[in-house]
């Protein structure tokens, strides 16, 4: 359990960032391992006759937890999609910031829309959530029990597909609004040839896409529901793929 426990810790966007101190990762793993082992009936006899087979069982079990992770990773990182969709659209495509999650520099506006995800994940107890699929997943596949299919690499396609879409969607409102000014400015361009649409188009399209930035941020929070409905439903996909 700690092994399934502190993979899905350790790789998690919510629980596993850099910027938590480690002893306090260490005492959550081991809390909530402790806490599911008095809680879950093991109804499954694990066996091995050697420490390899010890490290089998081991590492499947990190397995599962890694894949899960990966789900919530994948659709955490998906404002990150949205934000360097946005960040090319009003201008700002070579401006980066350093996330000290990742290690790598990330677009400035996802990063923010980074941060707003995690707020409303946890304003709506989306952090409980994920704990209990993790108490769930021992019940329905104790410890030693774990199988393999090749559905679960079809679900991780889907899941890496269905967060690029959502990603879209996102900056869907910032794009839209900069290929309707490209419009205007071509008709303005084919109406006053004298105006020079490169200076005055580049502040235009900035301010407009900030303002729709900033009226989108709502609907965004809004829609923020339907991208963890999406992360708990890939999460179950996932890990139908580890069941015998």
């Amino acid at each position: 359990m700690l092994f399934r426990v502190g993979a899905l810790i350790i790789a998690s966007p919510v629980f596993g960032r850099n910027v938590i101190p480690g002893r306090v990762k260490i005492a959550l793993m081991a809390s909530l391992a402790f806490l599911f082992f008095t809680a879950t009936p093991q109804t499954v006899a694990i066996e091995y006759t050697s420490l390899i087979g010890f490290a089998l069982i081991a590492a499947k079990e990190m397995l599962l937890g890694i894949a899960l992770a990966f789900v919530t990773n994948m659709f955490f990182s998906l404002v990150f999609v949205s934000g360097q969709l946005i960040d090319t659209q009003i201008g700002f495509g070579i401006a980066q910031v350093y996330d000290p999650q990742s290690g790598a520099q990330v677009p400035i506006l996802g990063n923010m829309m980074n941060m707003i995800l995690l707020i409303v994940f946890f304003g709506t107890d989306g952090h409980m959530r994920l704990i209990e699929i993790i108490y769930v997943t021992l019940h329905k596949l104790p410890v030693g029990s774990l199988g393999f299919t090749p559905a679960i690499g079809l679900a991780a396609l889907e899941i890496f597909l269905r967060s690029f879409m959502l990603g879209v969607m996102v900056a869907m409102p910032v794009v839209a609004s900069g290929l309707i000014l490209e419009f205007a400015f071509g008709v303005l361009m084919r109406t006053v040839p004298q105006l020079n649409v490169f200076v005055v188009g580049v502040p235009i399209k900035m301010l407009v896409g900030f303002l729709v930035l900033m009226v989108s941020i709502p609907a965004f929070v809004n829609f923020s529901s339907n991208i963890f409905s999406e992360m708990f439903s890939a999460v179950e996909k996932m890990f139908a793929g580890f069941l015998p």
